[in-house]
């Protein structure tokens, strides 16, 4: 009885193969260079070299329709197209009904910035000058014009060193500059009990304020020459960062809850990193380098690329069909480790 019933699944499951043989096939694709170039209506790439030499082992008949990044699950799900030749990111995020095949291709997450070059000498100069910089002065200007009015009232009948009339506010706020700054030159010193109570109070404030203000300066003096300085994915939570809508590093930030301003091409993200309307642009390293290496050179010497190596994209093809996903998988694992394979990558100006 059990030979029985497994008998009658195989016949089953051949059946079901046999059928989707003779199925025409819907094979969506997304405009994702290196991947999957379309030019003038014309669709080559990377993955659809790899699909024809699949379909053409398996004898698949096949139709490509385009499909938008943030469409393609959907479209599947819907079963508007049958498998997605998009690079796909392996990825949780994805629903239980979504089946990966082998990864073709791994490559790590990478981010585009301004390259902000300059000297030590010049990063200065513009903080000392900033906004920021001179906020912080004229707070403590007040900070210490306030404490010098105070120990000029204290003092201001009894001694010398501060004089009687409204200028000698003045000497208050020498006094208080002077005290906060440890200089310590002992010209003017309180000499009254009120007097000597503020200035206690005050040196003891002051070791304060002088910390946070040195911790402050080095801050300013720092930042603008490691604001652009990514070394992990979560550098990205303080910065502005914008992604092409839909494609697996958008999918990936947001599952990472990193805030992105979408972008509906590559070109667009990056005119907006040019532009200053984000800090940094993220996709796929393979991408990034192709575009600036093949399309846009003039941009390559302005933008530098970082690629987070701890970070990897493992890229496959996704169907709602388990079963296409294991007929595709043993050739696509043969492809793989052929000459073939090599040449493809050379093809495209990628590396193994």
């Amino acid at each position: 009885m059990l030979r029985r019933f497994f008998i009658f699944i195989t016949i089953i499951i051949s059946t079901h193969i046999l059928n989707a043989d003779e199925k025409k096939l819907t094979i969506g694709v997304t405009d994702s260079p290196p991947f999957i170039i379309i030019d003038d209506n014309k669709i080559t790439g990377l993955t659809i070299d790899l699909w024809n030499s699949i379909s053409d082992s398996l004898n698949i008949d096949y139709d490509f329709v385009m499909a938008a990044n943030d469409k393609v699950m959907a479209n599947i799900s819907e079963g508007e197209i049958n498998i997605s030749i998009a690079p796909m990111m392996v990825s949780s995020a994805f629903s239980n009904n979504t089946f990966f095949t082998q990864p073709f291709y791994i490559t790590n997450l990478c981010v585009a910035v301004e390259d902000h070059y300059e000297s030590g000498f010049v990063t200065v100069i513009k903080n000392l000058f900033s906004f920021s910089f001179l906020k912080t002065i004229g707070l403590l200007m007040l900070i210490n014009f306030s404490i010098g009015t105070l120990i000029w009232l204290a003092e201001r009948k009894d001694n010398p060193a501060f004089s009687k009339k409204i200028n000698g506010i003045i000497d208050g706020f020498w006094w208080a500059w002077v005290t906060m700054t440890t200089v310590g030159y002992g010209d003017k010193s309180p000499q009254s009990k009120n007097g000597k109570i503020l200035a206690t109070i005050w040196m003891l404030i002051a070791i304060l304020i002088i910390s946070g203000f040195t911790a402050t300066i080095s801050s300013e003096l720092t930042t603008h020459r490691l604001q652009n300085n990514v070394t992990n994915i979560h550098d990205l939570h303080k910065m502005k960062v914008g992604s092409v809508e839909g494609r697996s590093s958008d999918i990936y930030l947001n599952y990472k809850h990193i805030n992105t301003k979408q972008y509906p091409t590559i070109e667009a993200g990056i005119e907006a990193l040019r532009k200053g309307e984000i800090d940094a642009f993220v996709d796929d390293g393979a991408t990034l380098n192709y575009y600036f290496n093949k399309k846009d050179k003039m941009l390559s010497g302005k933008i530098k690329l970082i690629e987070l190596p701890n970070n990897k994209e493992y890229y496959c093809f996704m169907s709602s069909d388990p079963l296409l996903v294991n007929k595709i998988n043993p050739y696509l694992l043969s492809f793989l480790e052929s000459e073939q394979w090599s040449r493809l990558l050379r093809k495209y100006g990628l590396n193994e």
